[in-house]
């Protein structure tokens, strides 16, 4: 198990599995801007690629139909 994971080794399968969605749930209420110079920086590099490469992105629904996901 990766080392940032070994303080919940010690939780059952299930217990983990909560754990994620109670995350997933305080990101999703999270409504602060990001404002860590990286993660800006990654963002703007992404928004350059993408005005510089028009039509070579994927939609959401385009990357899920390739996955043969559902959302």
């Amino acid at each position: 198990m990766k080392a940032s994971l070994q303080p919940v080794q010690h939780l059952g399968k299930f217990e983990r599995l909560q754990l994620v969605e109670d995350l997933w749930d305080e990101f999703a209420a999270e409504t602060t801007q990001e404002t860590r110079p990286e993660v800006l920086a990654e963002l703007e590099h992404r928004a350059t690629w993408r005005d510089t490469n028009p039509g070579q992105g994927k939609s959401l629904s385009q990357i899920v139909q390739m996955f043969g996901v559902r959302l």
